[in-house]
């Protein structure tokens, strides 16, 4: 058997130690050649490589730390990603490459995409034009639209998550909160997951949601392309949840007075505290989307309710807040023995 750093014929690099570090140069189970690491987050390092067994095509991996492994809430959100992510097969969502045979440890393999995500695109330019907002809103809900249908609610639709590609396309990405009636489901303690600038009032509530929960999102995404804030920004997390679930947004027009009402119309519609007032599929937000002025002006932005005042909600989320971290901190305690134990060996 040669050693662990042998070359295969006709492969640059040498074979990934199993159960170590990866870098630039190892090549994963024999087909996937690693050429960068394009970043690191808290859950999972994100390398480019190359598909050896598909003509060199880039792909992306996505390898979870080692403590992510060992701790059952965590790794069970990565491989709800690898479930859901294998099944889907649209244009506006992000490809998973399948893997045959056994892996010599957890990964995910994507498609690599050239382009820039709508987060960095907001950052450079801050608001898009109201016509250049809508059409990205409307091919976005193409792809809830085909998500819904298969059963899937993303559940953490936010700027970060959407890939402009340098064609133009766009992709939806990150199904690790993913809610799919194909996948069992998960169990968190504490605060529902999720970005609290684009979640919906009732995830805040911990429910479950369904597909206008992601109309939500896709409304306050709209709300922040075309007037370059973001709904409900605060430096606290806990008065955004507050506001999202006691009051709305302030009126797009305010803002941007170059917003139509149209266009404000449909922005406060997705995001109505009641999901019954809301677009009730994908594809009805997208008909008002590809014809605002079609779209009926009821001056709701007249009756937005101003939030609960900040110190009395406050005192009230920071109780209930207390009683939901206990058994979270239970849960840290639990792990970190787990990995004081296993780092050991």
């Amino acid at each position: 058997m040669p050693p662990p750093d042998a070359f295969e014929p006709g492969v640059t690099g040498r074979q990934a130690p199993i159960g170590g570090g990866l870098c630039p140069g190892d090549v994963l189970d024999g087909r996937f050649a690693i050429t960068e690491v394009l970043c690191r987050g808290g859950m999972a390092v994100i390398f480019k490589a190359r598909d050896l067994q598909n003509n060199d095509e880039p792909v992306v991996l996505k390898v979870p730390h080692q403590q992510v492994e060992i701790d059952p809430a965590l790794f069970s959100r990565f491989q709800r990603e690898d479930e859901i992510g294998s099944r889907l097969d649209h244009p506006g969502v992000l490809r998973f490459v399948p893997v045959a045979g056994e892996k010599s440890r957890p990964y995910i393999v994507t498609e690599y995409l050239n382009g820039c995500t709508l987060f960095q695109k907001l950052q450079d330019c801050r608001m898009l034009p109201e016509k250049d907002a809508l059409a990205l809103a409307s091919r976005i809900c193409d792809a809830l639209q085909y998500l819904h249908c298969q059963g899937v609610i993303h559940r953490d639709l936010k700027p970060e998550n959407i890939m402009i590609c340098d064609d133009g396309s766009i992709r939806i990405m990150d199904f690790g909160i993913a809610r799919s009636t194909g996948t069992p489901r998960l169990t968190f303690i504490g605060f529902a997951p999720g970005t609290p600038h684009y979640m919906a009032p009732e995830r805040v509530k911990c429910k479950r949601g369904d597909a206008r929960t992601d109309i939500y999102s896709l409304g306050a995404i709209l709300y922040e392309m075309l007037t370059g804030v973001i709904p409900f920004n605060d430096d606290d997390i806990l008065v955004i949840m507050n506001a999202r679930v006691t009051g709305d947004p302030e009126a797009p027009r305010k803002l941007n007075p170059q917003v139509s009402p149209q266009a404000e119309e449909i922005v406060l519609r997705a995001m109505d505290r009641n999901p019954a007032n809301r677009h009730p599929t994908a594809a009805a937000l997208k008909a008002e989307l590809d014809a605002p002025e079609r779209v009926e002006v009821t001056g709701r932005w007249q009756h937005l309710q101003v939030s609960t005042p900040r110190k009395r909600a406050l005192r009230k989320i920071r109780q209930v807040a207390m009683w939901c971290l206990i058994p979270l901190a239970v849960q840290v305690i639990g792990f970190l023995l787990l990995w004081h134990h296993y780092s050991k060996k």
